[in-house]
C-alpha cells in the first residue's frame, strides 16, 4: 500500500506538499534517487494542493485534490473527500491511463483519450489538455499558438477596450483564450468540439503566482455546459516547481488490487464527485 499513500496521502495527515513532495521517493515508498540515477528518473514539474467545490445535477460536493504534473502530457491527480485517504488516484500520459481506487482495492486501465479521462475525471480532456488546464496554458504546442489583438468600443464615448485573443489550430477541439497583454497570463478560455463547435468547457483563471519562475493560476473555475456542472478550485499549497520522480506519474499497481473494466459512463467521478453530504455546514 505504500504506492497508494502518495503526495495526497501525506497531505491528509498534515502539511502534505511541504513535507513530502520535494522528495522523489515519497509517492512510491522508495528513497529519493541520487547522482546519475536521479538524472535519469527525475524531471522538472509542477505540484499543488487544491480545495475544490463542485455543483451539478447530483448536488454539491467538496473535495481536496493533490496535483503532480510533468508537462506536456504526464500527470497524477489524487482526490480526497473532506476526511480520510484518497478515494481516487489517476495517473495518465500520452500512452496510457491508470485509475486506482484504494477503498475498493481495484484499478482500471484505459486509453489516454479525452473520452476515457472524462469517465474518470468528469472533464473531457486528454492528458495534455489536463496539464494545460492546471497550468493556464493554451491546449496546443507553443509554436502553434496564434495571438491577435481584439478591440471593441467602450462605454465611454471615444474609447476602446482591447485584449489579446489566443487560439490553437483547429483539430479535435477548438481552443480560444483571452489575455490582457501579449504573452501575458490567460484570463479565460473556451474549448469547443472540433466539428460542431459546441462548447465542451469554459475556464476562468485567477490569482497567479507572483514569484520568480513559472506563473501558474491558483484559482481555476471550470463550467461544463453539457453536464450542467461547474467546479471551482483554489490552491491551498503551491503551485510549486518541483523535480518530480518518474515513478509518481507512472505508479505500479499495489499488491492485492484487482482489475475492473473502465467506467466511461459514470457521472460522479473525479472533479464532479459529490463527497460532502452537508456542503452548507
Amino acid at each position: 500500500m505504500n504506492r497508494v499513500r502518495t503526495l495526497g496521502g501525506q497531505a491528509a495527515r498534515a502539511g502534505l506538499l511541504a513535507l513530502c513532495l520535494a522528495g522523489a521517493g515519497c509517492a512510491t515508498g522508495h528513497s529519493p534517487a541520487t547522482g546519475s540515477e536521479a538524472a535519469l528518473s527525475v524531471s522538472p514539474g509542477y505540484q499543488a494542493l487544491f480545495r475544490g467545490e463542485s455543483e451539478g445535477p447530483e448536488g454539491k460536493g467538496r473535495f481536496r485534490l493533490a496535483v503532480t504534473l510533468l508537462p506536456p502530457d504526464r500527470l497524477r491527480l489524487e482526490f480526497f473527500g473532506p476526511a480520510g485517504g484518497p478515494r481516487l488516484v489517476v495517473a495518465a500520459s500520452r500512452d496510457s491511463a491508470l485509475a486506482l481506487r484504494p477503498s475498493e482495492r481495484v484499478y482500471e486501465r484505459a486509453e489516454p483519450s479525452a473520452r476515457a479521462l472524462e469517465g474518470l475525471l468528469g472533464v473531457p480532456l486528454d492528458p495534455a489538455g489536463v496539464v494545460a488546464l492546471f497550468t493556464g496554458r493554451p491546449m496546443c504546442p507553443p509554436e502553434a499558438v496564434r495571438v491577435e489583438v481584439q478591440t471593441r468600443p467602450a462605454a465611454t464615448f471615444g474609447r476602446t477596450v482591447a485584449w489579446y485573443e489566443v487560439t490553437c489550430p483547429p483539430g479535435e477541439v477548438r481552443y480560444q483564450a483571452r489575455c490582457a497583454e501579449r504573452g501575458g497570463t490567460l484570463l479565460s478560455a473556451v474549448v469547443r468540439e472540433g466539428i460542431s463547435g459546441a462548447i465542451i468547457l469554459e475556464v476562468e483563471y485567477g490569482d497567479y503566482e507572483k514569484s520568480l519562475g513559472p506563473r501558474w493560476p491558483r484559482q481555476i473555475r471550470v463550467r461544463l455546459p453539457r453536464k450542467g456542472a461547474a467546479v471551482a478550485l483554489a490552491a491551498v499549497e503551491g503551485p510549486w516547481a518541483r523535480n518530480i520522480s518518474e515513478e509518481i506519474v507512472a505508479p505500479e499497481i499495489p499488491e492485492g488490487f484487482r482489475e475492473r473494466a473502465p467506467a466511461h459512463t459514470r457521472d460522479s467521478q473525479g472533479l464532479l464527485g459529490a463527497q460532502d453530504p452537508n456542503p452548507g455546514d
